[in-house]
């Protein structure tokens, strides 16, 4: 199967996966209960969680720069293209919105070609999932669960585990790459080889931050500034919707399902796959009512769409962007997921 063909195969099971947890999510669903908890949800409370959502770029905007060791990209240049890379996670098919960040710096900077910004935003990757992992060891440590939730979903518990260990094999090897290609350039190519050599060269460009204790040690801040943020986030938007008898270990753990959710494959925005991940951390390991649960789970994916959407459009604006412009970047995008070829 070709590149192109492989990756609308992609597309289609992530849409396809998306509908099925959209109707697992509904089955059970009461409307009118559910309608009319989320028309009492405290919006100030939302807005303030909201203002937390966005400090998660700003932070990766700094983190950013220190990735970027060796480019002086204005701040400006790096929050638009974050908050424009995560914006087209949302609405593009096929999670092009880290392409599309890295197509946007490109764009707005010519000093970072595309796969120079892509090699800096594998190592930021690594940050994040080692962040996650060291967050989900530390929600199964607290384990704030009801007397019998542990016992009833020990095999959930146990394959999250066993997900995380695989995950964390995966980290280390590609941590292990990423320090010896950073410390090492590759030859001149010549030959057939040589296109992927130069290529590979940019990727390299890209682990300029690797090559410094500075940066990696204030990247590993702003990586738990971001994270931060984002457990505050989940917190206020628990007890935006009446969850007041949750607290900190049960936003952490909600975190943590939902970052490994989003590893699944999905429709665009991760329609059914937050919500039925939400309601089942709410109900299965919290032992919360149902459609509550539910009520909370539309309402925390409205939010995150909704600001993150918002954001990016206003990024666009500010960057003389275009929707036309996002068309034509997405054509770029999906013909180098079919065949990529260096700056």
């Amino acid at each position: 199967m070709s590149s192109g063909r492989r990756s609308r195969a992609t597309v289609w099971a992530g849409i396809a996966f998306g509908v099925a947890c959209v109707v697992l999510f509904s089955w059970n669903a009461h409307w009118k209960e559910i309608g009319r908890i989320l028309a009492g949800a405290n919006v100030p409370l939302i807005l303030v969680a909201s203002g937390f959502l966005l400090t998660t770029s700003v932070a990766r905007a700094w983190r950013w720069r220190h990735l970027l060791r060796d480019e002086q990209v204005s701040f400006r240049h790096r929050l638009t293209s974050t908050l424009i890379g995560f914006a087209g996670n949302n609405v593009l098919p096929g999670r092009l919105g880290e392409p599309l960040r890295c197509w946007a710096i490109s764009r707005l900077d010519g000093r970072i070609g595309f796969w120079q910004a892509a090699g800096s935003i594998l190592v930021e990757r690594l940050f994040d999932l080692t962040a996650a992992l060291a967050l989900l060891v530390a929600f199964l440590g607290l384990a704030p669960f009801p007397p019998d939730a542990a016992v009833r979903n020990a095999a959930f518990l146990t394959r999250i585990e066993e997900d995380a260990g695989r995950i964390a094999l995966a980290v280390l090897v590609v941590v292990v790459v990423v320090v010896v290609l950073a410390g090492r350039r590759l030859g001149s190519s010549q030959g057939w080889y040589a296109r992927v050599g130069r290529l590979i060269g940019s990727v390299q460009d890209g682990f300029a931050g690797v090559r410094s204790m500075r940066a990696m040690a204030m990247s590993a801040l702003y990586t738990v500034v971001l994270w931060s943020a984002m457990l505050v986030f989940e917190l206020l938007m628990l007890h935006a919707f009446g969850f007041t008898e949750l607290g900190l270990r049960h936003a952490l753990g909600l975190l943590v399902v939902l970052s490994f959710a989003i590893a699944l494959p999905q429709a665009p925005a991760g329609v059914g796959v937050v919500q039925l991940a939400s309601e089942t951390t709410l109900t299965m390991l919290f032992g919360m009512p149902l459609d509550r649960a539910k009520a909370f789970a539309i309402g925390l994916w409205a939010c995150q769409v909704g600001v993150v959407v918002g954001a990016g459009a206003v990024a666009l604006w500010v960057e003389g962007l275009s929707l036309g412009d996002m068309q034509d970047a997405r054509g770029s995008l999906e013909r180098l997921q079919a065949g990529p070829s260096p700056d």
